[in-house]
């Protein structure tokens, strides 16, 4: 259903150039006594790419109805995650690209979200934080405590994470999932 833009809010869904986009950013400019208008930085759900438009208040956009729903991952069979609905106990199989990076983030049983158009998976939303283990790390040097030294440490869940020196073996670490983040241990 076509809506003005002004009525649009950032996070939501369009149709734009027949795919559908989120609005990341919406910027409202004016410029004196010229028009104002939107500076709009939108994300494709398919590809991921961004791209800068601008919109007019007055101008229409259709907008897309997504439905959100929590899945657990199971397990991942070769290039495809088998994800369960915690409530039907229904089983489905994602191609890995729909997580993206945060792919490697994964561990079974965590919730992700599956983000969906007209039953067509689009995208596999990761929860912002994540808890995993260190299983291999380098010792902490002597003397490397004076300032803020980073290493290596690989997780359980086989990614390699840049951590503080005094993380070691066995170690439980909360780690930001869109960009690999070291945030902390976990007591």
């Amino acid at each position: 259903m076509p809506v003005k833009f002004n009525e649009v809010k950032q996070g939501e869904a369009i149709m734009f150039n027949n795919e559908i986009w989120i609005v990341f950013k919406k910027d409202l400019q004016t410029r004196g006594n010229l028009r104002s208008y939107y500076q709009v930085l939108l994300k494709n759900l398919e590809r991921g790419n961004v791209y800068n438009q601008r919109f007019s208040p007055e101008d229409n956009v259709e907008q897309a109805v997504l439905l959100r729903e929590d899945y657990e991952y199971l397990y991942m069979d070769g290039e495809i995650m088998v994800l369960m609905h915690p409530e039907t106990y229904d089983q489905i199989n994602l191609h890995k690209d729909l997580a993206g990076e945060a792919v490697k983030y994964l561990m079974p049983n965590i919730r992700v979200t599956v983000m969906s158009h007209n039953e067509k998976p689009l995208n596999v939303e990761m929860p912002q934080f994540v808890e995993l283990t260190v299983t291999d790390t380098p010792d902490a040097a002597r003397g490397d405590t004076a300032t803020s030294v980073f290493k290596l440490a690989v997780t359980d869940a086989g990614a390699e994470v840049k951590v503080p020196g005094h993380i070691k073996i066995g170690d439980k670490i909360r780690i930001r999932s869109e960009d690999g983040e070291f945030m902390g241990r976990v007591n």
